[in-house]
């Protein structure tokens, strides 16, 4: 039985913004409803290296949609220098009638926009509405995927750019078409910019808290998306609601990893997983005055969901190769 290999390049063809929005909402209210089998994600520590690199393993399987896969990718702090991305992963999908590997793709751009779609995602059930002022703090490729899709979740609205590094975060906007460049705007001073932003997305690979409590406005929705605490202890422990993607695997990284590890924080926390609220089974928001800590960890069942997609669109077009692994 063949296996078709997708580059890159193939893949690029078939993801976009609409598709990872749209997939990510998809697998959230399934995931909520109990049609997806999921563990959470394993990470595997590979820093005795000599230097940063890490990876996940990160299965699914989707029921209504009979699909089954993993991810397993990583970040690797040493790339740049080889000029090689920080992420480096694959998805594998599997046949659940049999077992064959039906596909084995490059999962990076995939990665990127499902982190981008669930930054809109969470914010559609967690921010406030009207929603006025929206700040992505980190200039990388990740976080030019959630403004890719907050900009289709907010088509009427700017967003604040802020990286330790404002010449990047000016260079950033460059990233973007002239008409969306327009919406884009680079700014240097991150509380007055926090304090001022109703959401607030964190997305950098800092390995110390920097956002303050005091930054943070009633009303205002944070969501951490880094690997790392971004926000001080203070804020996530007088949050009104702490709502994960999946709570068994958020407390072990990120933002509630610290707070875990010392005892301040545990599971009963979480008021409740992303995918109940889509689900409908708990309320989200509900009122204009909760500042909210949403933690969009990252789920398997996303990058699976898509992958398929991708796979499916690849064989009718007769893109990638296919080669007799098993």
């Amino acid at each position: 039985m063949k296996t078709l290999i997708l580059s890159s390049k193939d893949v690029e063809k078939y993801v976009a913004p609409e598709l990872a929005i749209k997939s990510v909402d998809y697998v959230f209210t399934q995931y909520g409803q109990g049609n997806i089998d999921m563990p959470p994600k394993i990470h595997i520590d590979m820093s005795r290296i000599g230097h940063e690199s890490w990876c996940n393993a990160m299965p699914a399987y989707i029921v209504e949609k009979k699909t089954g896969g993993i991810k397993w990718i990583g970040g690797f702090g040493e790339n740049q220098s080889m000029n090689l991305p920080y992420i480096m992963g694959i998805i594998v999908l599997t046949d659940p009638v049999n077992g064959h590997v039906k596909s084995i793709m490059d999962g990076r751009r995939i990665s990127d926009l499902r982190t981008g779609a669930s930054a809109a995602v969470f914010a559609r059930y967690l921010a406030v509405k009207p929603l006025k002022g929206i700040i992505v703090v980190g200039a990388g490729v990740q976080g030019k995927a959630a403004i890719d899709c907050l900009l289709l979740e907010y088509p009427n609205d700017p967003i604040m750019i802020y990286d330790i590094d404002f010449e990047k975060a000016k260079q950033f906007r460059d990233n973007f078409s002239p008409e969306l460049r327009k919406r884009v705007i680079p700014v240097d001073n991150l509380e007055d910019a926090a304090r001022a932003s109703k959401l607030i997305v964190l997305l950098t690979t800092a390995q110390q808290p920097f956002l303050k409590n005091e930054w943070v406005s009633t009303g205002a929705t944070v969501l951490g998306m880094g690997t790392y605490q971004q926000a001080f202890e203070d804020f996530t422990l007088s949050a009104d609601k702490v709502i994960p993607d999946n709570c068994a695997q958020a407390i072990g990284r990120g933002e509630l990893k610290p707070l875990y590890k010392a005892g301040k924080i545990s599971p009963e926390n979480c008021y409740a997983e992303i995918g109940d609220i889509a689900a409908g089974k708990s309320a989200g928001r509900e009122n204009d005055e909760e500042r909210i800590l949403g933690l969009p960890v990252g789920i398997g069942a996303h990058d699976v969901c898509i992958a398929d997609y991708v796979y499916q669109s690849a064989v009718e077009n007769q893109d990638g190769v296919w080669v007799e692994l098993q």
